[in-house]
């Protein structure tokens, strides 16, 4: 059975605190980790990262699966990823999935949320914008 969930930003903290063995894990680069803020109790993995910002899927496993590796069933270990918008995110999960891993979901709105009718993200949507907690710096 796929579990595959686009999940608004209320039902992944839920989720997280129904299950404390849950991880959640900020796709996004350091640079927006850093200076636009990060949920708080997630880890950071980057889809893809500076200074070329070119994505490499198996990198990417490579480092859930390290960062798992004090777990018994790293494949069925409950991930929520998060990203800017819920773009890469998404892609991240599908990456995770193709590779064994069955828990897998994202936050759809993603940290900041999509574009307003002035291009702007944080207005409509989003971790931040739903009041979930996080941090900056």
């Amino acid at each position: 059975m796929e579990y595959k969930r686009n999940l608004l930003p209320k039902m992944a903290v839920d989720r997280l605190n129904e299950n404390p063995d849950a991880v959640l894990i900020d796709v996004r680069t350091s640079a927006e980790h850093k200076y636009v803020g990060f949920p708080e109790n997630s880890i950071l993995i980057p889809w893809f990262d500076e200074p070329d910002l070119n994505s490499d899927p198996s990198a990417f496993c490579e480092a859930v699966n390290n960062h798992l590796s004090d777990r018994s069933d790293i494949l069925g270990t409950e991930l929520i990823l998060i990203c800017r918008s819920g773009f890469r995110s998404n892609e991240a999960l599908k990456c995770l999935q193709s590779n064994g891993f069955t828990c897998v979901s994202h936050v759809a709105s993603g940290f900041e949320g999509d574009l307003d009718e002035n291009d702007h993200r944080g207005n409509l949507n989003g971790w931040r914008n739903d009041g979930m907690p996080w941090s900056q710096g």
